[in-house]
């Protein structure tokens, strides 16, 4: 599938949906669902809390979801938020497990200089830009302390006992398109930049270490494995004669996601779907987006700071990293968002603001 037709496809999902609702009527619907039976509250809490459903576990909560009207779906609605409203919150022992695996997560990246942006037009074969992002250039070198950076992104199992321990309410419980990819190893989603970084800082006092969101020179620098110069960081993408073959880029992120664990693998998927990088970390490759740090300026690059730079003092948009999917979202792209956005493919993780791996 080509960028154009998956764009198009991203766009009409929402149609889609509907379309699917719609002949999912009468008989076929109740072949799927007993409309007539009580909603299976065990059943459903089963299938939500299911890490990387197979379908035959996440099917039939999608089609309650997709159908959009009735008594099976009000009913799971309101079923599932009961279930995520009524979380006590976490033992000692859940508390202690959670800080292991945060250490288990910790991905060490040793500081060093790097050229950040677009470098295409100094290092590629042809000496030509690789992005049409006007906010990738120009490249400029950064130097950066060392730091540890979170291998995969925060699942919503990680996100729910943030809340939990913290007597906040549950994130991505009020819709049906909320609930449908709402999985525990699933990247946390529908997330704001502030409840971003007050997830990192929880973390940091729970481990009594600095932790906060990465600035985007942190982001770049160990998405490119210490600013190695690729600006599609998986190995699956062949390189012959110093040039990606692009044509195979969508196939490779295709069979990658041909494991069954999600109705739809555009919006949302387990984490390390797309396998690490050279560095050790995931996902910087393949679908979705992250929250970093900085507020975003499209010409920040010709004024930043040489060594950690942490973006304009000020600003209305906070800027967005992209895992590389297609030729025109490459690992050097970045674009800003408000704050106050909440969206089905962004998400984030956290670094760690110490020079020496943790544990040292």
């Amino acid at each position: 599938m080509g960028y154009r037709s998956r764009l198009a496809q991203e766009k009409s999902r929402p149609l889609l949906v509907a379309g699917i609702s719609l002949l999912l009527s009468g008989s076929v619907f109740a072949q799927k669902v007993d409309v007539n039976a009580p909603a299976d509250k065990d059943r459903l809490i089963r299938e939500i809390t299911t890490p990387s459903p197979k379908k035959d576990t996440w099917e039939h909560l999608s089609t309650v979801l997709n159908w959009g009207t009735g008594k099976p779906y009000d009913d799971t609605i309101r079923i599932l938020q009961d279930y995520f409203k009524s979380l006590p919150p976490p033992s000692n022992d859940e508390l202690a497990r959670f800080k292991d695996k945060v250490h288990r997560e910790l991905v060490f990246v040793k500081g060093g200089q790097f050229l950040m942006g677009d470098f295409g037009p100094e290092k590629s074969q042809d000496r030509l830009p690789y992005s049409a992002n006007d906010g990738a250039a120009p490249a400029h070198n950064v130097t950066l302390d060392s730091y540890s950076i979170f291998k995969h992104r925060v699942t919503y199992a990680d996100y729910d006992l943030y809340t939990r321990a913290n007597g906040l309410p549950p994130i991505a419980i009020s819709k049906h398109e909320d609930l449908e990819f709402r999985f525990p190893d699933y990247p946390v989603a529908h997330i704001t930049w502030q409840q971003s970084r007050d997830f990192c800082a929880w973390v940091g006092k729970l481990v009594s270490l600095p932790v906060d969101l990465p600035t985007e020179a942190q982001w770049e620098y160990a998405a490119r494995s210490r600013g190695e110069l690729w600006v599609i960081p998986s190995a699956a993408v062949p390189v012959v004669d110093g040039k990606y073959n692009l044509e195979q880029l969508d196939n490779i992120i295709d069979k990658m996601e041909e494991n069954g664990t999600s109705p739809e693998p555009l919006v949302s998927r387990p984490v390390g779907t797309y396998g690490d990088n050279r560095l050790g970390v995931s996902d910087v490759f393949g679908r979705g987006k992250e929250w970093t740090y900085d507020w975003f300026d499209k010409n920040y690059y010709s004024r930043a700071a040489p060594h950690d730079p942490r973006g304009p003092e000020r600003g209305s948009l906070r800027s967005v990293r992209y895992a590389t999917d297609s030729r025109t979202r490459l690992v050097i792209d970045r674009t800003g968002f408000a704050p106050d956005t909440a969206k089905a493919d962004l998400g984030f993780r956290c670094v760690l603001n110490q020079s020496s791996p943790t544990g040292q």
